[in-house]
């Protein structure tokens, strides 16, 4: 089958705006039996009153497979400790038919009080989510995964197995966009090892993953 890698030349500043205003981005992913794709763009990165909304709709027929890592980070160019507005974002994936597997939908705002909640962001600058659809070797993703993680100092994760068998999933925290890098970019190679049998190589993009 078709095997595709999909970035981005750098990471995507969401700037400042109006408090009534939204930046949107929609992106759709379809992938045919037997396909191998991977999608790793840079981080969204958050600005002081910018308010985003993601949209993520895959589409994947059985016998594909599919790696995804998207992260989204907070950052004041001005140093004073302002926060962004909203962040709205929603993965679903389905399959050809329609028949939805699985969807996650995350929507925080940038109130100190809630972002310094448990299972929100707390200390943390940075969130990376990690998605690996597939439907062969479930157990070894899913141990790898969690192993890859721990291995990251000070990144704080969690991975579980999909809802309907379709994969494996992690969400992270980490203080910073460094700390975010190494646990996506150590998350991936253990994927490729599992499902290709070789880990990621150095390429020239530099600054992430």
């Amino acid at each position: 089958g078709a095997q595709a890698h999909c970035t981005t030349q750098s990471a995507t500043v969401v700037h400042s705006m109006a408090e009534q205003r939204h930046a949107s981005q929609v992106v759709t992913i379809s992938a045919a039996a037997g396909a191998l794709v991977e999608y790793l763009p840079g981080p969204m990165i958050l600005f002081p009153h910018a308010n985003l909304r993601t949209t993520l709709d895959i589409v994947l027929a059985p016998r594909a497979t599919l790696f995804v890592a998207e992260a989204f980070l907070v950052h004041d160019p001005t140093g004073q400790g302002q926060r962004f507005g909203s962040l709205i974002s929603e993965t679903s994936m389905r399959r050809p038919d329609g028949r939805l597997l699985c969807r996650d939908r995350l929507w925080i705002t940038g109130d100190e009080q809630t972002l310094a909640a448990p299972g929100v962001l707390s200390h943390f600058q940075a969130q990376g989510t990690v998605w690996v659809l597939s439907s062969s070797a479930l157990p070894e993703l899913l141990t790898g995964v969690r192993a890859a993680l721990r291995s990251v100092s000070g990144l704080y994760a969690g991975a579980s197995t999909l809802p309907n068998q379709a994969g494996v999933w992690a969400r992270l925290l980490a203080s910073d966009a460094l700390m975010l890098n190494r646990g996506l970019r150590a998350a991936w190679s253990e994927v490729r090892r599992v499902l290709t049998g070789q880990g990621i190589e150095e390429r020239r993009k530099a600054g992430w993953v």
